[in-house]
């Protein structure tokens, strides 16, 4: 995704964002802060670039759980870092001076040569159009040493069976579904991400499979798809049709068991440190 077509695409829709997409992903985005340590004692300072801050759920676990971090959250949305600023706002009573939030492109960064000491980053590297090129900036800006740390979807074609019986809804109303022009590229497995990461010139890679797992009920999951997934579909509907669509496709879903709702996708985390020598 080129960086005016997300500037465009999460400045839109940054509140559903954060309020449907969110909290899904932030359990995983956080845990990816147990795979790095601060590369200094604890309470001394460093640097750390959340790349990718979006609405800023990996800068303000930073914040909390290392009082050392300078932080800088990049981002190309601005209306997503609102939103993270409004959420540190609301944590701490204001924007707190270890974090600056700035709009910039992941593969253009606007910082000095080796200016980071730790570069986390979730679900952002299956954007960009170039991976490469953002693993190029990562490892400019990061120090001899420095380590980076991302998480990702994994790609994959798993069944969820209330997408099925949505489907279903949407043929019963003769309801046509807009075309997926999302351009997204994600890893076919961690190894692949690993060997990616040892081609821009990072040392000691270790990259894991992992998942992520959410339990919806049909009425949460039906929320989301209005919200977010399907979220052009249903603005295109007229009040009536919307509201026949969400019956219909409630009535399936109710059908389901329990089961039936847990969302399990599969994700890649990768680590890795910046050579010491240039």
């Amino acid at each position: 995704m080129e960086a005016e077509e997300a500037e465009k695409v999460f400045d839109q829709y940054a509140d559903a964002y954060r309020d449907w997409w969110g909290p899904i992903i932030e359990p995983s985005a956080v845990r990816l802060l147990e795979r790095v340590s601060p590369p200094v004692a604890d309470g001394d300072g460093f640097d750390l670039l959340d790349l990718g801050a979006g609405t800023g759920a990996l800068a303000l676990a930073v914040l909390e759980r290392w009082p050392g971090a300078q932080v800088t959250g990049i981002d190309p949305s601005s209306r997503m870092l609102d939103v993270a600023a409004d959420r540190a706002r609301l944590r701490w009573s204001s924007l707190p001076a270890r974090l600056r939030l700035v709009v910039a492109s992941a593969d253009r960064l606007p910082l000095a040569d080796q200016s980071m000491d730790l570069v986390v980053s979730s679900f952002v590297i299956q954007l960009v159009p170039k991976r490469s090129a953002v693993l190029r900036e990562v490892r400019r800006v990061l120090r001899p040493g420095g380590r980076v740390a991302m998480v990702t979807w994994q790609d994959d074609d798993l069944p969820f069976e209330p997408d099925e019986v949505f489907a279903d809804a949407l043929a019963e109303l003769r309801i046509e579904r807009p075309g997926d022009e999302r351009d997204v590229h994600p890893y076919t497995s961690a190894r692949a991400a690993a060997r990616e990461f040892h081609r821009a010139g990072f040392r000691e890679v270790d990259a894991r499979a992992e998942w992520l797992e959410h339990r919806f009920t049909p009425e949460s999951y039906l929320d989301l798809l209005e919200n977010w997934i399907e979220r052009e579909l249903f603005e295109k509907l007229e009040p009536d049709a919307r509201q026949d669509l969400r019956t219909a496709a409630l009535h399936r879903m109710r059908d389901l068991g329990p089961p039936a709702f847990v969302w399990r996708r599969p994700l890649v985390s990768v680590t890795g440190i910046a050579p010491s020598r240039r």
